[in-house]
Formats: C-alpha cells, sequence, structure tokens
C-alpha cells in the first residue's frame, strides 16, 4: 500500500470501503455479479501467480509449504465474493471459484514451461503471448463450460464467460515493458499506438471467436448480445491501451483506474477519454521513440 501512497491502515480503510461498496452494487445489480465476481477474484489469482515470484517461492520453502501458502493464496482471493455469490445464490459461481483456485494451486505446484507452450498469436505481441502462456488452462476451462453449456441449453452463461475472458484479456496489458523494448520499435509515436491498438484488437477477437462461433451456431437469439460484448470489449481494450502508454513507464495507477470506471459506468465520456489519453501518450512515448 505504501508503493502507491497510502499509509497502511489508510490503505486498509480504502480496501473495507470499496469492498462494502462493491457489496452494495453488485446486490443493487445482481445481473452483472457474475461477471464482476469472476473478474476480480481471477484478476487476484493471476496477480499472485507471478512466475518470478513463484520460482522465488519455489527456492525458498519446501514443496509441501509452499503447496499450502499457495492453496491458502488463491482461497483468500476469492473468499471475501463467496458471501456475495451465496447471497445472490450464484451457486455455480461459487463452484466454479472453488475449482479454478484448486487448479490454479496444482498448476503453480506443477507449473509447465510457459516458454514452450505454443499461440495463435505473433512475435511482436507480447502481451497476448505472456497472458495466453500463464492463464492457457483458464481459457480452456471457460471455452469447455461453454460447450457444456450450451449442450445443456443454456445460452446465458456463454455470454458472460465471454466477458471474462474480455475483462482477463484486457489484464494483459498490465505487463509494462521496458524501455528500450519501446525504443527499438521502428515507428512514430503514433504509428506505435495504432499499431498496438490493431494488434491488440485482433487478439481480443481471436480469443473470444469461440463463444462467437458457438453462439452464432447454437445460441442465435444470444448472438446479438454477444457482437455488443465484442464492440464493447474492443472499444474498452483501446481505452486501457491509450491508458497504459499515457502513463508509461509507470504501471497505470489508482487515477487511471478510477477514470477507466467512471467512464464504463458513462460510456459517453470515451468522445472525451479518447482524443485526451491519445495526445497523452503520443507526447509521452515521444521521449522514446
Amino acid at each position: 500500500m505504501e508503493d502507491i501512497g497510502l499509509p497502511f491502515l489508510a490503505g486498509l480503510l480504502l480496501i473495507a470501503s470499496l469492498y462494502i461498496a462493491f457489496c452494495a452494487i453488485t446486490i443493487k445489480y445482481p445481473t452483472y455479479a457474475p461477471w464482476t465476481l469472476g473478474y476480480i477474484s481471477v484478476s487476484l489469482m493471476y496477480k499472485f501467480a507471478n512466475p518470478d515470484r513463484i520460482d522465488f517461492l519455489k527456492n525458498i520453502l519446501t514443496r509441501k509449504r509452499f503447496s499450502a501458502i499457495r492453496l491458502a493464496e488463491n482461497i483468500g482471493c476469492i473468499l471475501p465474493f463467496i458471501p456475495i455469490a451465496i447471497y445472490e445464490r450464484a451457486w455455480l459461481l461459487v463452484a466454479l471459484l472453488v475449482v479454478l483456485s484448486i487448479v490454479a494451486t496444482v498448476i503453480s505446484v506443477r507449473r509447465v514451461e510457459i516458454r514452450n507452450i505454443p499461440t495463435p498469436f505473433r512475435n511482436s505481441a507480447f502481451e497476448f503471448i505472456i497472458f495466453f502462456r500463464r492463464l492457457w488452462w483458464l481459457l480452456i476451462i471457460c471455452y469447455t463450460i461453454a460447450c457444456i453449456s450450451i449442450y445443456y441449453d443454456n445460452i446465458n452463461l456463454p455470454i458472460v464467460l465471454l466477458g471474462i475472458v474480455i475483462l482477463m484479456g484486457l489484464g494483459a496489458y498490465d505487463i509494462i515493458e521496458d524501455e528500450y523494448i519501446v525504443w527499438n520499435n521502428a515507428r512514430s509515436a503514433s504509428g506505435f499506438i495504432k499499431n498496438k491498438i490493431c494488434m491488440g484488437s485482433v487478439q481480443l477477437s481471436l480469443l473470444i471467436a469461440p463463444f462467437l462461433l458457438l453462439l452464432l451456431l447454437f445460441g442465435t437469439s444470444m448472438f446479438l448480445w454477444a457482437i455488443l460484448c465484442w464492440i464493447s470489449g474492443v472499444l474498452l481494450l483501446i481505452l486501457v491501451i491509450l491508458m497504459k502508454y499515457a502513463a508509461y513507464p509507470r504501471g497505470v495507477g489508482i487515477t487511471e483506474t478510477i477514470g477507466c470506471m467512471v467512464i464504463v459506468m458513462m460510456p459517453l465520456l470515451l468522445v472525451a477519454a479518447y482524443p485526451y489519453y491519445y495526445k497523452k501518450a503520443v507526447q509521452n512515448l515521444e521521449k522514446y521513440l
């Protein structure tokens, strides 16, 4: 908490306030509860599953203690959201979160060498390559659950899973590349940004293509909603990329995060947000390109 400029007690109060506000929002808008609960839980587990951190813990802990700590961390990531899911009677979400926490623990204990996992992305798209190699197992679970739900005539769940995968994909841009990687690009600042947006849009579309295909073939009544989710995801991806490079080389901070949340709640602000963050990102990158 000190890293973002907050005293420890102030940070705890802020977290408690955010949790209470989050509970109130999910109770008032239960339709969006599975999306938000699933995304926040997976994001927290993803943060704790950083490969460098995992390797460090493996080097200093015994296998048994390492397994216990990783399981405790993953359970801790989902535990605050279990009561909300139970209150909303989202039993499938409760079961899914528990299974994911166990699977994430097993994979971290017996981690596959991620550099050997093939991806559908080009070498220049390092964000989605790293994201895919870290969370390939979670993508497979989401695709499998979507297929099972279609088989049992539940065409709503693939929409929820599609939204979760989109939000997971946006999390790939938490990765901050070294300055020399940006400097090594033979593009202008504006060209660099435009290339990132084009590549990111294509890669995000590849991730959600299985859901779109499933709904096109077996859930046509929800296909329009899937298209709307896809368009919303691409628009949000553009905003995330612009915010990332407007703040570069530091990571996206609380100011940008709050701004993104406000824009999501009031989408019309995108009209002003795009040019503002684009100009700021170009000016920022001109120091490196």
